[in-house]
């Protein structure tokens, strides 16, 4: 190599290999020039260094990990890359700034031993992140487009914005280039959703099939996984028998049996594509036939002996025949308590509600609401339920009803479902709120030739061997563990989201962030019953009669694959944002920024918010800022509640880490 010098190409390493060096000319100046290095090579880099900072990956754990990293992009950028070096060590908890800026410093000043920006696309590679799609010479739909961007001019620069919709800044803050909205837009979409976040190769294959359709789009491919999530949630809780006969899969959870089904909401505005959840009960649709075809066959054995029995002597009779019930694993939003708890008690204590327009259950709570209401919530926590009607001498007891409830709808209809966050049925819900769509008429040819319900019946075929298992497991159910290390961790987590909420939204969030934490528990139980059918699936022989059993029988217990834990954690993590900040609009009914056109900020509150840093801010910084505009605590916290889940002018990245945010005008 006397007359050549390498350097690494990241894209080509990705491709061919960790090893692939692409050859240059010697007029190339030595790596430790950052001012002579391509500007291509710093954008890649930062682009790869805020994709991990959005997914919250900490990849300097260890001393030599950090120092390694220091090394990577002090040989790399030089000084430029001193900032993403904050970024990315800022992801741990020890993380010093001082303590940092010292580190990068020697590391500008040291020897490398040898280590080059290589290291840093490794470490990249090793934390699951594509560097592929980073490529400088990539089109990313993110990106302003340079011949079609309206620029503005130095006066308009200056100008004011106001959004009449997420009422996101007023006046005396100054409007932001399209490039700065462009990079806000991506942060958002990252902050906001879970999918973009997931890694593939770590997914089941039905999740990995919902991410395959609708993958374009982070945040309606967020909703089509919940709907998917809540569907097979509803068909596992459909497994579990009765308590004189249990099977199935459970889980044990604060010392009580906890079986799968869980109750989501997706809003936004009209016309926004909620639509498309209508698909995932398609998945259900191999059972709904499988119930009809029952219910037929033992109808007509019923009318065979009906027919028998009408002509026989009246002495000769002897017990009348049983009608068959229709069993259904829907029931209507419209239907009321009493044909709920029928088609409960018909099911063998189980349903779900999944319903795209949510005023027809609205419309049943406001008339039938205190039976209606009651049923909810007892439901979610397989509570004993009962009704009697005396009138009609029924009377119905079921000791663990399992029910499962997917609604969307729009902002404006959310106060009809919850009239009163008191009575605790909110905080039994997920919510998830899809972002407006862009002014854009969507490519309606798009889809694949199949249509999409047949795709949805084909995946619900595909999930019926589970079903069955369960299903005929009767005396010899299955409990679902997490490890001893996850346990750990889920306790670690909630504790610190506990603080975290209640900091800055008060005693009444407790009940949210303790049921937000059982739902975590429970798609990690959905999540790892898939991820047996996938393995079973992919061992399993179907052309022999002797196929190996998806549980053998004398299996008992299952436990969580850490892959699993991790993507329940990370679902639930973004959710949880979602739904605070429900409980911070709506459970005051005097304050309800769904309502609101404007939002005002004071002027104390503007010069916060310009004193923020551009990049993260934790909770302590967000206190001392408060704190030299003579603020206390808990103003502080209070305020940083309005910022985060009222006027959303801050967004949440992790526990107790802030970042600025900026919306265009709607």
């Amino acid at each position: 190599m006397n007359n050549k010098e390498y350097k690494f190409n990241p894209i080509a390493w990705s491709q061919q290999g960790s090893d692939q060096e692409v050859e240059i000319d010697k007029s190339v100046s030595s790596p430790s020039s950052s001012a002579s290095r391509s500007s291509n090579l710093e954008e890649e880099v930062s682009n790869i260094a805020q994709e991990i900072v959005n997914r919250g990956i900490d990849i300097t754990q260890g001393y030599h990990k950090w120092l390694h990293l220091g090394f990577a992009l002090a040989e790399g950028l030089g000084e430029n890359g001193r900032g993403l070096f904050h970024n990315l060590s800022s992801m741990s908890e020890q993380y010093n700034p001082s303590e940092c800026d010292k580190q990068y410093t020697a590391c500008l000043y040291s020897s490398n031993g040898g280590i080059t920006i290589k290291t840093f696309f490794q470490m990249a590679k090793e934390a699951n992140i594509d560097i592929r799609e980073f490529s400088s010479k990539k089109d990313d739909s993110n990106r302003v487009c340079a011949n079609s961007a309206i620029v503005p001019s130095a006066n308009s620069a200056n100008k004011e914005i106001k959004s009449t919709d997420l009422a996101v800044l007023d006046k005396g803050l100054s409007h932001v280039t399209l490039a700065q909205l462009a990079q806000t837009t991506r942060i958002v979409n990252k902050a906001y959703n879970f999918s973009s976040k997931l890694y593939i190769e770590d997914l089941d294959f039905l999740t990995r099939k919902i991410i395959e359709l609708h993958g374009d789009d982070a945040s309606k491919c967020d909703a089509q996984i919940l709907g998917m999530l809540n569907a097979v949630g509803g068909l596992l809780g459909g497994v579990n028998g009765k308590p004189e006969s249990r099977s199935g899969i459970y889980g044990l959870y604060d010392g009580r049996r906890v079986y799968a089904p869980v109750y989501n909401i997706v809003f936004s505005r009209a016309g926004n594509g909620k639509g498309m959840l209508s698909f995932c009960r398609h998945l259900l649709y191999p059972v709904k036939r499988e119930m009809k075809r029952k219910y037929e066959e033992e109808k007509a054995e019923y009318d065979k002996a009906m027919a028998a029995w009408e002509i026989q002597n009246k002495k000769d009779r002897g017990q009348t025949p049983v009608e068959p019930v229709r069993q259904d694993p829907f029931m209507p939003g419209n239907s009321s308590a009493s044909a709920v708890y029928r088609q409960m008690e018909a099911n063998g204590g189980w349903g779900m509600i999944f319903e795209t327009e949510a005023d027809t259950v609205s419309a049943i709570i406001g008339t039938d609401y205190g039976n209606y209401s009651d049923l909810m919530r007892k439901a979610h926590h397989h509570e004993a339920i009962s009704m009697s009607r005396v009138t009609e001498k029924i009377h119905i007891d079921i000791e663990e009803p399992r029910l499962g409830i997917f609604l969307t709808c729009t902002p404006g209809q959310l106060p009809a479902l919850f009239p009163s966050f008191e009575n605790g049925l909110g905080s039994r819900f997920l919510f998830y709120e899809l972002p407006d769509e862009d002014v854009n008429f969507r490519n309606v040819f798009a889809m694949s030739a199949t249509p999409l319900e047949d795709t949805y019946k084909q995946l619900g075929e595909e999930i019926m061997p589970l079903y069955h298992c369960l299903q005929s497991r009767v005396g010899r159910p299955i409990q679902f563990m997490l490890s001893d290390s996850q346990q750990k961790e889920f306790l670690d987590t909630y504790r610190e989201t506990l603080r975290e909420q209640f900091s800055m939204l008060g005693p009444g969030i407790n009940a949210f962030v303790f049921r937000i934490a059982l739902e975590c528990f429970r798609y990690a139980m959905i999540l790892t019953a898939l991820r047996r059918l996938d393995q079973w699936k992919k061992q399993v022989d179907y052309t022999n009669p002797d196929i190996k059993p998806i549980f053998s029988d004398n299996e008992i217990g299952i436990v969580c694959d850490d892959r699993d834990f991790r993507t329940a954690m990370t679902i639930v993590d973004c959710l949880i944002f979602h739904s605070a900040r429900v409980y911070a609009t709506l459970a005051k009914e005097d304050d309800n920024p769904f309502d609101k056109k404007d939002i005002t900020l004071s002027k104390e509150q503007k010069d916060i918010f310009d004193t923020l840093p551009e990049g993260e801010c934790r909770t302590k910084d967000f206190i001392e800022i408060c704190d030299k505009y003579g603020m206390s605590e808990r103003t502080a916290k209070r305020i940083l509640k309005d910022f985060c889940y009222t006027y959303r002018i801050l967004v949440r990245i992790k526990h107790g880490v802030y970042r600025k945010l900026i919306r265009k005008e709607e």
